[in-house]
C-alpha cells in the first residue's frame, strides 16, 4: 500500500506552486483595482488582492527548505479581464479543490504547520468566494 500523505518533497512543490498561484493573483488583480467601476468589486479586488500577497508569504514560509530544483509551474487559465467577479469565482474554486486535496494528505499531528496554512488559506478563499457571488 502507497502512504497517502505528502512528503517532503511534494509538499516542497505544493507550497512552491500555490505561493506562485497567489503571487500572480495579488499581480493581475493589483492592475484590476485601479481599472474597475463598480465600487463594491473594486472594494473586493483590493481586499483579495492584500490576501493573496499574505497567502503567497504563508506559503513561501511553510516550503520546507529541501534541496531540490524548483518545479515548473503548471499552466493556469488566466483571469479574464471581461468578466472579472466570474472568472476571479473561478480561480477561487479551483484553489479551493486543490487545497481539499492537500488538507486530506497532511497528516495534522505530524505537520500541523501545514494543516494551520490550509485552514487559514481556505477561510480567506470561502469569504472571498462569498463576497464574489454577492456581487453576481
Amino acid at each position: 500500500m502507497t502512504a497517502t500523505y505528502l512528503g517532503i518533497v511534494e509538499l516542497h512543490t505544493v507550497c512552491h506552486d500555490l505561493r506562485r498561484r497567489n503571487e500572480r493573483l495579488f499581480e493581475t488583480l493589483g492592475r484590476w483595482v485601479v481599472s474597475t467601476d463598480d465600487p463594491a468589486l473594486q472594494q473586493l479586488i483590493a481586499e483579495a488582492c492584500h490576501r493573496h500577497a499574505w497567502h503567497a508569504e504563508l506559503w513561501a514560509a511553510r516550503t520546507p527548505t529541501v534541496p531540490i530544483d524548483e518545479p515548473e509551474i503548471a499552466s493556469r487559465p488566466a483571469l479574464d479581464d471581461a468578466d472579472r467577479a466570474g472568472s476571479y469565482r473561478t480561480v477561487l474554486a479551483e484553489m479551493q479543490s486543490d487545497l481539499d486535496a492537500v488538507a486530506a494528505r497532511v497528516d495534522r499531528r505530524l505537520d500541523p504547520s501545514t494543516s494551520r496554512v490550509v485552514d487559514l488559506v481556505s477561510a480567506d478563499l470561502a469569504a472571498l468566494e462569498a463576497r464574489a457571488a454577492a456581487l453576481g
